[in-house]
This record gives structure tokens, C-alpha cells and sequence, in this order.
């Protein structure tokens, strides 16, 4: 069995799983997913991934880039460009071709995004971009894409998953910092690194602990490889040869020949 959702729902079948029969389950639990941005990245390049690969659609995706985590010393360039990148963004009605960004699914979800963003704000984040409702006049479930600076590693906005437009910028020394704090997550389905340095993307692409990362890029795939993430972002993969293996069992067969 496969599932894809929430952690809570995920949890709820892996133990519905065990009091039935046993079944092996696939679950994809959703994410936290960080772009690691290091000093000597492309800022243009960086700030043009990290917005798209949090608002193309509205944030609602299971490996959404939902934390910047950047050294100081670019985090002001890096969030002006993202914030640059992000206005050019359409937000309207779906089946408007012009539209870059949707709705969110129910006015339930909405609330809850606005929810997180009004916590960031009362734990102490900046909001730099967007940060409410919009196009509220047509009765859409639109809300704004939200930057949200200066965001502790502790605060809520940090540590769960939104599912919404809002991405979170926390600054860092340096390497060993980003790489600490990219992995303190209960989830691991994605992340990203961003320098021009192949050696320390070479580091800090093996240090981050989860399941696809992806070095001065993000979002991109492929069906030949494998999807999936560590901790409670769940087990199995979907995609490639590892995830039909998940439906195969292997069996062994001796006979003695007289």
C-alpha cells in the first residue's frame, strides 16, 4: 500500500497496517525541505530557485523549498532577490492562462497558512513579503506569497510544515551551522545547496540528511530515479526500479539433486 499526505494520516495507517495484516505500506510523509545557500552561491540563481520551488504551486507540495537556510553575510542580497523574483509571480484564478499561482484548497487550509504566518510574526520573524490574504473580494482561498526573515531555528514557522506559500530565511556562520541546522527536522524529503564551490557542494550535499538534493537547481526529475524521504518524511520510494522492488518479495528455493 501506498500513501502520500499528512504525518498524522501517515502514522494512523501504519498502525491500522499492523493490527490488520501486517501489509508493507509506502509512505510519503511531506516535508521541511531547506535550500542551503552558502556565501560564494549565484544570488541571482539562487533567489530565481528558491521561489519557484516554493510558490509554483502555492506552496501546496510535499518537497516545497520551505527553508532558506543562508550565511549572513548574502542573507540580505539573497532575500532581495527572491522577494524581486517573487513579484513577478502572477496570482489569480486558475484556468486564467496568465496565472503563475493559485488558490490554496479550502478556506479550512487557508486560515491555517495565515495561522502559521501570524505565529512567525508574534514569535519574532520579519515579514518581508506579502504575509495576508489577497484577491479576497473574489471569495478565492488566495493568499500572498509570504517571505518570512529572521526566523530562529525553534520557532513554529521553522519546524512545521505549512503547506502553503510561505517561505522562512534563517542565517547562519557558516557551513557547519547550515548543515546543523538544515537536519534539525523531524522530516528529510529534499533539500537543496547552493554554491559555487564543487567541493563544499560535495560536503554539504552528502551531510544533509534527506531522501534528494539537489545542487544550484531544485525540483528537477526523473522517472529513472528514485523519490522518497528519511525520518517521518516516510519510507519506500516512488519512481525507478527501487519503487517496483517495493512490490516484489524475493524467494528462495533449495533442492537437493540425488
Amino acid at each position: 500500500m501506498c500513501f502520500t499526505g499528512s504525518g498524522e494520516v501517515g502514522k494512523l495507517i501504519m498502525g491500522y497496517a499492523a493490527q490488520s495484516n501486517m501489509k508493507r505500506l509506502a509512505l510519503e510523509c511531506g516535508g521541511k525541505s531547506p535550500h542551503v545557500v552558502l556565501a560564494d552561491a549565484d544570488i541571482a540563481a539562487a533567489a530565481e530557485g528558491i521561489a519557484w520551488g516554493i510558490y509554483y504551486n502555492a506552496g501546496e507540495t510535499c518537497h516545497a523549498g520551505s527553508r532558506v537556510v543562508v550565511q549572513a553575510s548574502v542573507k540580505d542580497a539573497l532575500v532581495e532577490g527572491i522577494a524581486k523574483v517573487t513579484e513577478t509571480i502572477t496570482l489569480g484564478h486558475p484556468l486564467d492562462p496568465k496565472t503563475q499561482m493559485g488558490a490554496l484548497i479550502d478556506r479550512g487550509h487557508m486560515n491555517r497558512v495565515l495561522g502559521f504566518i501570524e505565529s512567525g510574526r508574534a514569535e519574532g520573524a520579519r515579514v518581508a513579503l506579502g504575509g495576508g490574504r489577497a484577491l479576497e473580494e473574489t471569495g478565492g482561498t488566495y493568499v500572498e506569497a509570504t517571505i518570512l526573515d529572521d526566523v530562529a531555528p525553534d520557532m513554529r514557522v521553522a519546524r512545521e510544515e505549512i503547506f502553503g506559500p510561505v517561505l522562512t530565511v534563517t542565517r547562519v556562520a557558516d557551513e557547519a551551522e547550515a548543515i546543523a541546522v538544515a537536519n534539525d527536522t523531524i522530516y528529510g524529503l529534499a533539500a537543496a545547496v547552493w554554491t559555487e564551490n564543487i567541493n563544499a557542494a560535495h560536503r554539504v550535499s552528502s551531510a544533509l540528511r534527506a531522501g534528494t538534493v539537489w545542487v544550484n537547481a531544485y525540483d528537477k526529475s526523473s522517472f529513472a530515479t528514485p523519490f522518497g524521504g528519511f525520518k517521518q518524511s516516510g519510507f519506500g520510494r516512488d519512481r525507478s526500479p527501487h519503487a517496483i522492488e517495493k512490490y516484489a518479495d524475493l524467494k528462495t528455493i533449495w533442492t537437493a539433486y540425488r
